[in-house]
């Protein structure tokens, strides 16, 4: 069977130069099992790697990556399953008391969500408008009178408070997060800047990380 060249040279440059430098921690991580320090829901986009913005290193998080990072609510059905049970992984199996939504700029998958919403289609079939049904209720807070660009950013932001707002709809998480047991942050990271900026509850705003 083929496998693509590429694939296999950067395989090869990974064994060679970079697996004998953490051979030691992984060889540690496979004998006691992972204890990361935080789960980080991120967006499938190739530009948003977060163990690159974290410098996290083999066992550091527990990543979960779906279509413009998105938390279904609890009553989203089993085809948002994936998400919902990889959270209920991290909390009740590996125990993470930190989980961060990483949402970020020119979203694909939030374009997608606006335009069909826009365009006042039905919802369908197809795996993507079924998954971002999810993000509705983040389109009908939007308000519209911006240009295109500052109305997608904004969705992107709002989509984020939206799966913060869903995670609530599950009871073992809404529990942990009353009693302080868990974290919860909504982070939008900018791809050409590199800034980071986190949602701020009580001020309902993102601010800068500095």
């Amino acid at each position: 069977m083929y496998f693509p060249d590429f694939l296999i040279n950067k395989y090869n440059k990974w064994k060679q130069n970079e697996f004998p430098k953490n051979s030691n921690l992984l060889s540690e991580l496979e004998k006691k099992g992972q204890n990361p320090k935080a789960m980080i829901i991120s967006c499938c986009d190739s530009r948003v790697n977060p163990n690159i913005i974290f410098k996290g290193v083999e066992g550091d998080y527990f990543i979960s990556r779906n279509i413009a990072n998105l938390v279904p609510s609890s009553d989203a059905g089993p085809l948002h399953f994936a998400t919902s049970s990889a959270i209920d992984y991290a909390i009740s199996s590996l125990k993470i008391s930190n989980l961060i939504i990483l949402g970020h700029s020119n979203c694909g998958g939030i374009k997608h969500a606006y335009e069909f919403f826009s365009k006042n289609k039905q919802k369908d079939n197809s795996s993507i408008n079924n998954w971002i049904e999810t993000i509705r209720p983040a389109y009908e807070m939007l308000d519209k009178n911006h240009d295109k660009k500052n109305i997608l950013q904004n969705l992107e932001k709002l989509s984020i408070q939206n799966s913060i707002s869903n995670l609530h709809s599950f009871p073992k998480i809404k529990n942990l997060i009353l009693n302080k047991k868990l974290n919860v942050y909504g982070l939008w990271f900018e791809i050409k800047s590199g800034n980071l900026m986190l949602f701020d509850d009580k001020k309902n705003i993102f601010v800068n990380i500095n």
